[in-house]
């Protein structure tokens, strides 16, 4: 009988996060620039958000327009009029600003820290809150865009387009009838449909089983969503993702023939497809273990929400593993597989002292070295999910993982292996 090894040891996980905060720690220094004329960001995030920040003779152009603004607790203040902004000895750094209903006698004031994005003349505009300056910058959506839509062209990538509501219910519709196909095929199954806001789930398991599943689904979507950054609500999808889950092998095997055209599925409990269109289709099957079919059916979705994601950009198979484990382990807690896997990776380490040069450019890893993708990514967010956003999005906009690294974190892949291994008692560990 095989008895699961103990969990990894994060004792050390504090020299992580030092190592990575050191570099971009504001000093003291820097602290006293921040209340200077022409204050600089104490970090890369804030570097980052002021790349596309409108100068102080482009914000006063703003004063008189009318704009739509949204605040952080998710109120619009629709229709108003600009009429002033309260800014520091840099102008291009706001603290507040004021606007005016149309009928109203007197203008509101709002504060920097609650501003989140604007509409004026039907251009986007995005609030960065710099909090070494205690002041925010004003990004504008359509100069980042077009610079972003530059670099992803000449890599034939491109931004997935924003879809009108009328479009995404006519995809809807469409996924609707790819799975009254399915059920047609399957007519001894006696399939039955479920929908969420943001799911379409087709499948033969008894209705009581389905509950919890329909519940760990949405509230991945809105943990990705909140760590990448929408508003909440959001739907990334192609109209909806659609999930095909049968409870036994079998079913799941044919589905894969007769629909994919695959016939090697290896010892795969669930499958994403990504299409090039953006419709996402994961299949599935339950098996004997309710709790690791919980977390398999996260991961494989997690795989097509990475997939939608701003841009066609793929993302490198470490990170992708990494992301779509660590997701599962904090939906499916009940799953211990993923903590599991970290410790096969950490023991096999500790005896190889180095990832071979394969892990970080590997199109396909092995069994063990999924644990090292999520602790990775685990450590990476412990250490500022700001930063890992940054860092994720730098590679959806077409840097390279490892520009994108250094941007974010200031890291070296040397330095993150190093780092990892410290994580794990392996203070020399090498790529």
């Amino acid at each position: 009988m095989m008895v699961p090894r103990p969990l990894p040891n994060f004792r050390v996980t504090t020299t992580f996060l030092a190592l990575l905060l050191a570099w971009h720690a504001p000093t003291a220094e820097a602290q006293k620039r921040s209340t200077r004329f022409n204050a600089k960001p104490s970090n890369t995030v804030e570097a980052a958000a002021m790349e596309f920040a409108l100068s102080a003779e482009e914000i006063d152009q703003l004063i008189g327009k009318t704009a739509d603004v949204l605040t952080s607790n998710g109120k619009q203040e629709q229709n108003v009029e600009i009429t002033r902004f309260f800014t520091g000895r840099d102008k291009s750094q706001i603290k507040s600003m004021e606007v005016k209903a149309e009928n109203a006698r007197r203008g509101k004031r709002l504060f920097a820290t609650r501003l989140v994005e604007m509409t004026v003349d039907d251009k986007s505009y995005r609030f960065q809150y710099l909090p070494s300056l205690k002041a925010a910058t004003i990004e504008d959506q359509s100069k980042k865009n077009a610079a972003i839509k530059d670099k992803l062209r000449s890599s034939n990538e491109q931004f997935w387009e924003e879809i009108p509501e009328e479009e995404q219910l006519k995809h809807v519709e469409e996924y609707k009838e790819f799975l009254t196909k399915v059920g047609e095929h399957f007519t001894t199954l006696n399939m039955k449909f479920y929908e969420t806001k943001y799911f379409l789930f087709y499948t033969d398991m008894p209705a009581k089983q389905v509950a919890p599943y329909l519940i760990q689904l949405d509230k991945m979507n809105e943990l990705l969503g909140q760590s990448f950054g929408f508003k909440p609500g959001h739907n990334i999808w192609r109209g909806k993702a659609v999930i095909v889950a049968f409870m036994g092998k079998p079913a799941f095997l044919e589905f894969e023939q007769q629909f994919y055209n695959r016939t090697e599925t290896g010892n795969a409990i669930g499958l994403c497809h990504s299409h090039g269109n953006g419709k996402v289709v994961v299949s599935c099957y339950r098996g004997n273990d309710p709790n690791f079919f919980g977390a398999v059916l996260v991961h494989e979705t997690a795989h097509g929400y990475i997939h939608r994601y701003k841009s066609t950009v793929p993302i490198p198979t470490w990170i992708n593993e990494g992301i779509a484990d660590w997701i599962a382990m904090i939906i499916v807690p009940s799953s211990k597989e993923v903590r599991f896997r970290q410790t096969e990776a950490a023991a096999r380490l500790r005896q190889m002292k180095t990832f071979g040069g394969q892990f970080f450019n590997s199109d396909r890893l092995d069994g063990w070295q999924y644990g090292s993708a999520s602790a990775i990514i685990q450590l990476m967010l412990k250490a500022s999910p700001e930063q890992f956003k940054l860092f994720f999005n730098g590679i959806k906009e077409g840097l390279t993982w490892q520009d994108s690294l250094q941007r974010a974190y200031g890291l070296t892949v040397e330095q993150l292996s190093q780092a990892y291994g410290q994580s794990i008692g392996i203070p020399l560990l090498t790529p």
